[in-house]
């Protein structure tokens, strides 16, 4: 299997609405703190969305999950919920079995 499944422990999330979507950033593992206002937020998370156009931004906790390959940058975007069982079967849901 190229694309192998991974949920990140519980950790705070940066919830971010955008012209693409809903995007998630990893606060704890970028070492981030969100400003106040949405701007401030907007700018210290440009780098990390593929929005370009930001409408809001709200913190929260939980465990990510994505599909990524080990050895290279191919992942699917981060989707984060409030339990490991929600994330795991999220990813039984969207991805399913390759095999």
């Amino acid at each position: 299997m190229f694309m192998e499944p991974q949920i990140a422990e519980k950790e705070r999330w940066a919830e971010v609405e955008t012209n693409c979507g809903t995007e998630f950033v990893p606060l704890e593992q970028l070492g981030l703190t969100l400003p106040d206002g949405l701007e401030a937020c907007a700018e210290l998370l440009r780098d990390y969305l593929e929005g370009n156009r930001v409408f809001s931004v709200q913190e929260r906790e939980g465990y990510g999950a994505r599909l990524s390959a080990p050895g290279y940058l191919d992942c699917t975007e981060w989707a984060v919920f409030d339990t490991e069982e929600e994330a795991r079967a999220y990813l039984d849901e969207t991805y399913g079995d390759e095999d």
